[in-house]
């Protein structure tokens, strides 16, 4: 017998399903060309690289704004699937991949600030603070450690999610799965 809340027939709505996935894909995208960004030989190259990272950043962005808005008005919202601290960890685990999410963006945003990136070659963002190498140090590492952290406890929050579908057999993965129905 299945657990309260996690059988296959309590399914979050469709639409955050999609922005879940949607999610998920932006943000290891977004690792691993920011991985890769200082790979690519200086000039348009490079300048390409970084302007996708922008528009993929920009692009999660407004997806986990409108995650959040979605979530706050029509969004579906199922209980927890297990009771005790373990669902506790597990809404505090969520609240945890929103706030690194939001944070690294900010970042991202103020990273391209202080660095004055050109944008696909159609225009270059003002810098902020000419000469001042510390700062922009500071916040291009900040941003990377951020990045780094939200896509450890992102790759958790799969792992956990394995763990409950191949483990644990129970429907708290199929929950979030594309496909089927909302009952």
């Amino acid at each position: 017998m299945a657990e309260v809340g996690t059988s296959a027939e309590i399914r979050y709505d469709r639409t955050s399903i999609a922005l879940h996935w949607v999610t998920a894909v932006l943000i290891v995208l977004l690792w691993v060309i920011g991985q890769l960004i200082d790979d690519f030989p200086r000039g348009p190259p490079r300048v390409a690289a970084r302007s996708v990272h922008i528009t993929l950043g920009v692009t999660l962005l407004f997806v986990l704004l409108g995650r959040m808005a979605w979530r706050a008005s029509a969004g579906r919202r199922l209980p927890l699937a297990h009771p005790g601290w373990p669902g506790y960890l597990a809404r505090t685990a969520h609240v945890v991949l929103y706030f690194l999410g939001a944070a690294t963006l900010v970042l991202g945003l103020a990273n391209v600030w202080v660095r004055g990136d050109s944008y696909f070659g159609l225009f270059k963002v003002p810098k902020f603070d000419p000469g001042n190498d510390h700062l922009q140090d500071t916040v291009e590492d900040l941003h990377a450690i951020l990045a780094n952290s939200l896509l450890v406890v992102a790759g958790l929050h799969a792992a956990i999610a394995l763990v409950h579908h191949f483990v644990l057999r129970n429907g708290v993965l199929r929950r979030m799965l594309p496909g089927g129905s909302a009952k």
